[in-house]
Formats: C-alpha cells, structure tokens, sequence
C-alpha cells in the first residue's frame, strides 16, 4: 500500500475526501516520495505528515445545501489528532483551554 491511499482511507473514515494534488503538496512539504509504499520505516513520517495536516482541516466548515452536503465527523478527527499528539510527544494545538476565572475582588 502507498503511503498517500493509507492517508486517503485514514481521513475517509472521518468523511474526509483529500484530491491527489493536495496528496502529492502533503508528501512533498513532508519529504515522503509520491510512490513510497507504506511500512514499518515511514510510520513516523506518515503520521508527522497527519499531525501536521489536520489542523488545516478542521478550518472547512460543513455544507448543505438542497441535495448536496460535504459533512466530516469533526469530534472522531480532534479524538485522532489527539492520539496522533500523544503518539508523536507533540503537543495537542487543538485543545481548547478553558479560561480560569480568579478572584480579583482584593483589588476593590
């Protein structure tokens, strides 16, 4: 298998659809050869290519419009990137952090 359809079905199962061009400038910035096949040795870079990508991603909104609809499952990609940071010891960019409140009433 080549490393480019294991990215294709990866996303796909998430709803995903990625066209070859985008396939082929997500290897290039990556340094993985078009027609490199899949295995133990590009593991790592496949799934550095992946953490660095869906970011990108998560920028398309949903859209419906009459009979036609792009939809992804936006919860199942932030869980896999999630994964994917703690796999890589990357930091997680997606998390959210939730603002603190603290108490200033001292100051009054």
């Amino acid at each position: 298998m080549l490393v480019a359809d294991y990215i294709k079905s990866k996303l796909g199962k998430f709803g995903v659809f990625i066209d070859d061009n985008e396939i082929e400038a997500l290897l290039l910035k990556n340094s993985i050869a078009s027609d490199a096949t899949y295995t133990v040795d590009s593991v790592d870079k496949t799934e550095q290519a992946l953490y660095d990508y869906i970011p990108e991603l998560l920028v398309l909104s949903s859209v419906s419009e009459g009979d036609y609809s792009i939809n992804y499952d936006k919860e199942g990609i932030l869980d896999y990137y999630a994964l994917l940071s703690n796999n890589l010891g990357q930091p997680n960019k997606l998390l959210v952090q939730q603002p603190k409140v603290k108490n200033k009433s001292y100051l009054w």
